[in-house]
């Protein structure tokens, strides 16, 4: 497994998380969220529920993306997904502003349930950032720019390659 597909699950398991309390026990949630007690109406249920149901739906599309699940019968390692950069990117930006959010909220009530969420997005954001800069299949000699790290064989490489050519 490699590393896009590693966090394509990670991502999809950590929203399948959030979005099973919502879709299972929507009138707990909402209870135990509102400040007053109330019963929670039938629209409020309603509106959880699809909010879950589109959680997981994101979820799986994640998976489907990124290439982690291959959709044809045939597994051919030459062939990738040309999906899985786009779909890290969007994902790791959403792990990155809900770490933001979620922090912003913690500091707010110092709820420990805001305090797991915001390990659990925290840590996809940082594993996210790793996978987009790290995570490649390039074997460190194709498409390399040299960002953030200067790359040292390649430019010896060059190097050597020019020498032959006389310029």
């Amino acid at each position: 497994m490699d590393a896009y597909s590693a966090y394509a699950y990670s991502t999809g398991a950590w929203l399948s998380l959030q979005a099973l309390p919502l879709f299972i026990l929507p009138k707990l949630i909402l209870t135990i969220l509102w400040p007053e007690t109330r019963a929670p109406t039938d629209h409020e249920i309603y509106l959880s529920r699809t909010l879950a149901l589109t959680v997981i739906a994101l979820a799986s599309l994640n998976i489907l993306l990124s290439g982690a699940l291959p959709l044809s019968s045939p597994i051919n390692e030459a062939e990738h997904s040309p999906y899985k950069t786009p779909v890290a990117r969007i994902t790791t930006a959403f792990h990155v502003f809900s770490f933001g959010y979620i922090y912003i909220n913690y500091m707010a009530t110092g709820s420990v349930c805001f305090a797991l969420a915001m390990v659990g997005s925290g840590f996809l954001a940082c594993f996210g950032a790793w996978v987009l800069l790290f995570g490649g299949d390039g074997g460190g000699k194709s498409r390399v720019s040299g960002w953030p790290f200067r790359n040292d064989e390649e430019m010896k490489v060059k190097k050597e390659k020019t020498m032959r050519k006389g310029l």
